[in-house]
């Protein structure tokens, strides 16, 4: 049978091509082939015969066909008018049409209007709904005019006020407007009375957006004072088809972005959603976790190319959190969360979700990650409600149940204490991996591959099924401790290369010359044979082409 992914093909930029204002948008890609998941097993097998894709070959592996199709590619441009008949220019700073955000007249923006924020040497205090509905020919677009030394134009979420003619278009209830303007400094969402209404084909970009979070205040549209909820986002998408959100600073609240969607219909499924490029930090509540950096539930879903760095500090959630269809999570620079990467069940869409294809992979590749070793796994796949029973509507019912692909990613354990890279939350859910560098620094005390899950008793076996290609770990290297043992199966270990040293210069995270490392890459599996590996980013979040500088693709998230 066949099926479609909404897995963008990448963009292969000619030989050494900076990437430092290329977005890849997404496309929708034919999969031709029948999904199939591993069957619940426990033990662990050590040395499983490779197949000629470079990754073990053990039965497990579901046979997906190939992705393939080319993606279309985006240069931002200056933030300049669309130029599109009838569409409106508004701009905002010094001698500007509007001289402050609240004075745009956000409820009436129409396809192929931009929203042009000039820097300024203060921020803008100003909070605002969209819900317009552009089209792929006529986005909606708000951007920041950028100062004389590359400044972006700064939204202060704290002491900001809202227009006041967005009172009636937040919810038709009070108690309901309090929640949605309280979560946020920009929500996308439908206006109030329009059901079906779905924001569409909106762009967010070159700003910087800070101080949301529940020790700031802000003026709602009614006139009164009040301060942020805890569960909210600088960037709430409550629904909407077709969001960018790029090229921004976001800091200094609950999370830098949400997205929802529920199984009220595809007016209410936040669909084909890019978070590119921007710049995150200092998100979180204190000793809670459940608020993250990202926090995403959508169906078409691509990170990539961001830099990630340290949450609040003191809160305990995870750098990436996803609920979503069709998840790729590529080059990022991830630096902190409880776990770097969290990809978990849908729970407000779980009918949407499972009825796509997508649900069952999720693609992770050419991110460099660094953690503190003692503060949770590294990824985490699967689902994180346990203890449910067969044909529940929540809970190990609707994991995922399918395989991620993780692939040419730097993965570095810091600090002390014991350090775990995949926590697969059931045998129904494999990975497969090939072509990382996992290094643990030396006070890291037990170095584990795996980590289990506690189910609460329930009757599906923890552990999952991870699939060994050729990557590179520190010595000392383990499944896991013997205090902590897992179920299911780590395949392939023969082909794992260890070391005493690094290969990797650990300044910059590119191969050292004669390393392990270097171009000891292998071919991955069919059926991601369209994502090759083809940008890279830095140990600064400075991204770049990649191309293979030898005989094969090194190990890790960088060529050297």
């Amino acid at each position: 049978m066949s099926a479609a992914l909404p897995f963008p093909a990448p963009h292969v930029p000619a030989r050494g091509a900076a990437l430092s204002s290329i977005l890849i948008l997404s496309a929708a890609l034919a999969l031709a082939g029948c999904g199939g998941g591993a069957s619940p097993s426990t033990g662990t097998s050590s040395a499983d015969t490779p197949s000629t894709d470079g990754v073990v070959d053990n039965g497990n592996s579901p046979s997906v066909g190939t992705l393939g199709a080319a993606s279309a590619v985006f240069e931002p441009t200056p933030c300049v008018a669309s130029g599109v008949a009838g569409a409106t220019d508004h701009t905002v700073g010094p001698g500007q049409t509007h001289a402050e955000l609240h004075e745009v007249p956000w409820e009436s923006l129409r396809a192929g209007d931009t929203v042009r924020i000039h820097h300024r040497s203060t921020a803008y205090s100003g909070k605002f709904l969209i819900a317009a509905e552009g089209r792929a020919d006529a986005p909606v677009r708000v951007c920041g005019v950028r100062g004389p030394n590359q400044e972006r134009p700064v939204i202060d979420g704290h002491g900001a006020s809202t227009r006041t003619a967005l009172a009636p278009h937040y919810a038709n209830t009070q108690e309901i407007s309090d929640i949605h303007q309280g979560r946020s400094i920009i929500v996308i969402k439908n206006k109030a009375g329009t059901y079906t209404g779905t924001p569409a084909h909106i762009q967010i970009d070159g700003l910087s957006i800070t101080r949301a979070h529940p020790q700031y205040t802000y003026v709602n549209a009614q006139g009164a004072t009040k301060n942020y909820i805890a569960f909210g986002a600088a960037i709430w998408i409550d629904r909407g088809h077709h969001i960018t959100i790029a090229d921004n600073e976001i800091s200094d609240s609950q999370m830098a972005v949400f997205s929802k969607s529920t199984d009220d219909g595809d007016f209410a499924v936040s669909r084909d959603i890019r978070i590119a490029r921007n710049d995150f930090h200092g998100h979180g509540i204190v000793g809670d976790v459940h608020m993250h950096t990202t926090y995403t539930q959508s169906v078409g879903l691509v990170i990539e190319f961001n830099r990630y760095g340290p949450l609040r500090s003191g809160a305990s959630g995870n750098s990436i959190k996803d609920r979503s269809a069709g998840t790729v999570v590529r080059y990022n620079r991830i630096e902190d969360g409880a776990h770097a990467i969290d990809l978990v069940e849908a729970e407000d869409f779980p009918i949407t979700a499972q009825a796509e294809p997508s649900y069952r992979y999720a693609l992770v590749h050419g991110n460099l990650i660094s953690k503190p070793a003692g503060n949770g796994s590294v990824i985490h796949y699967g689902g994180d409600h346990y203890g449910s029973t067969a044909g529940a509507n929540w809970g190990e019912s609707l994991f995922r149940r399918g395989t991620l692909y993780f692939f040419n990613n730097t993965v570095h354990a810091q600090g002390s204490g014991d350090a775990r890279i995949f926590q697969l939350a059931t045998t129904l859910e494999t990975a497969e991996v090939w072509n990382n560098v996992f290094l643990f620094d030396a006070t890291v005390t037990n170095r584990n591959l795996r980590q289990t899950t506690d189910l609460n008793g329930s009757a599906w076996t923890p552990g999952g099924i991870v699939n060994l290609g050729v990557n590179w770990a520190s010595a000392g290297w383990q499944d896991s401790d013997i205090y902590h043992p897992v179920p299911g199966q780590l395949n392939g270990t023969a082909r794992l290369i260890s070391g005493s040293h690094s290969p990797l210069d650990l300044a910059t995270y590119r191969p050292l010359a004669g390393s392990a490392a270097v171009d000891a890459g292998v071919a991955g599996p069919a059926a991601v044979s369209g994502h090759p590996t083809v940008h890279q980013i830095d140990a600064n979040g400075i991204a770049s082409g990649r191309s293979v500088n030898g005989a094969a693709i090194d190990l890790g998230a960088l060529e050297r």
